[in-house]
């Protein structure tokens, strides 16, 4: 864990940003570093498969059976189990972090709820800034974008939206998304008031 803290410290900020599945994370993301080129994606192993149209530059795709081998070697920071499938922060993808412009670069991850406590409590009283946003959406556009995308599981999906929201406390903000263009502005707007933190 203090090897996460170390390689971290010295980026301006660490945005997390979690949310119900088919809340649109990986999508407001990628338009965030669209127009932001302060900004950069944090990867992430996953062990699911790589979604249709999805970005490669969202996570490393590996199978179960190598995600517990870098469990084992002690290569995974903070993990979580999603949907049946597993989701973690590998030290390897801190080297971005240690090897950039640290004070002109901000990183950017989507992460569950159960690792946003994880990290945030990692990076207390450390220099690096945490901004934490927690996306939401009805219930019926949640379905409508899960069947759009071509889930199987949406019952699954949907189960967990409960546990989901016993966790909103410990965002620093929530927003609505339901139009893409109110939510990057609502994210830009958080994250200059971020940078002017002290």
């Amino acid at each position: 864990m203090l090897d996460f803290i170390y390689l971290v410290k010295g980026c301006h900020m660490l945005i997390i940003i979690s949310g119900f599945s088919g809340a649109g994370k990986n999508t407001v993301i990628n338009e965030l570093i669209k127009r932001n080129d302060n900004l950069t994606f944090l990867k992430s192993c996953a062990t699911r498969k790589k979604r249709v149209g999805e970005s490669k530059d969202a996570y490393i795709f590996v199978s179960k059976k190598n995600f517990d081998k870098m469990l084992e070697a002690g290569e995974i920071i903070e993990y979580e189990e999603i949907h049946q499938n597993f989701y973690g922060i590998a030290k390897s993808s801190l080297d971005e972090v240690i090897s950039c412009d640290k004070e002109k670069k901000h990183f950017i991850k989507d992460v569950g709820v159960l690792g946003q406590i994880s990290i945030t409590r990692l990076m207390k009283n450390q220099k690096t800034k945490v901004l934490s946003i927690f996306l939401t959406v009805p219930k019926e556009e949640l379905i409508k974008r899960l069947k759009h995308r071509g889930e199987l599981d949406i019952d699954l999906r949907i189960s967990r939206m409960e546990f989901e929201q016993s966790y909103i406390k410990n965002f620093d903000a929530v927003i609505k998304n339901i139009k893409i263009e109110k939510t990057i502005k609502k994210i830009e707007k958080l994250i200059k008031k971020y940078e002017s933190k002290k």
